[in-house]
């Protein structure tokens, strides 16, 4: 719009952390101390991804520093149907 140009990375990461540091801030309100280490996150992706499109989304998640490491089971990735359907 305004004629920078960022990469899809950038975009996602930070678009993760905004939304992450809102939850943390909405569960400090309602139970005090919150140990970030202690979260299991959980993002939905589309059913149709590729191993390589849900990497994308660990690193997208580690940058934001939601996680530490690509492969922490902190991180929870959810097929969209399977979402849905809880």
């Amino acid at each position: 719009m305004d004629g920078r140009n960022l990469s899809l990375m950038t975009v996602i990461s930070q678009s993760l952390k905004f939304i992450a540091d809102k939850a943390i801030e909405k569960l400090t309100e309602q139970v005090g101390k919150v140990i970030k280490t202690k979260i299991r996150w959980v993002l939905t992706v589309p059913a149709l991804w590729s191993e390589e499109h849900k990497h994308f989304m660990r690193q997208a998640a580690r940058e934001a520093g939601i996680i530490t490491e690509t492969s922490s089971a902190s991180l929870l990735l959810s097929l969209e149907p399977e979402g849905a359907s809880i």
